[in-house]
């Protein structure tokens, strides 16, 4: 992809060292994997990009924060993400089964292209519950919420069968 060639990094030039790269992601990032989870996202990825002789060692650093719909009152919640992750990068022309912190790649290879590693960390550091402190959420859709909730236990017909487990269930 053109639009992702802003991510490569051309190793074979590069000395032997430590070289720091910045990244600012927003929505337009996301977008070019199709990714329309995030109503706005705006990150900073520092990366720190060591080569060595035999392999490249990367150092993500994530910080930023995404709006998502809440998981409770989908309101808009703004989230802080912050994470490191660890990419190794070992030059090979055997068969290796690429790892979630071990890649290799040939020895023939000049260049590395970032992009999906940058989207899969932020991905990983995003919580699963998406929610505002219970405070913060929109209280009038929970309180609707609340109603539905107890017309749906009212309409429940228990089975008989069924009946005792349930007293179980509420007396422990």
């Amino acid at each position: 992809m053109k639009q992702l060639s802003g991510y490569n990094i051309n190793f074979a030039s590069l000395k032997q060292g430590i070289h720091l790269y910045e990244y600012k992601i927003d929505n337009t990032f996301f977008q070019l994997f199709e990714c329309n989870e995030f109503t706005s996202a705006d990150f900073k990825v520092k990366l720190t990009f060591e080569k060595q002789s035999t392999m490249l060692l990367l150092d993500f650093k994530i910080k930023g924060y995404i709006e998502v719909p809440c998981d409770r009152c989908l309101d808009e919640v703004k989230l802080k993400i912050k994470g490191e992750e660890n990419l190794i990068v070992k030059f090979g022309d055997e068969d290796y089964d690429d790892t979630d912190d071990l890649v290799v790649i040939s020895e023939n290879e000049h260049q590395i292209n970032i992009a999906k590693y940058i989207y899969e960390y932020i991905q990983i550091n995003v919580p699963q519950k998406r929610a505002h402190k219970k405070k913060e959420c929109n209280q009038e859709v929970i309180e609707k919420l609340k109603k539905v909730e107890v017309k749906d236990n009212k309409i429940q017909n228990i089975d008989p069968r069924w009946s005792k487990l349930t007293q179980l269930k509420t007396e422990n």
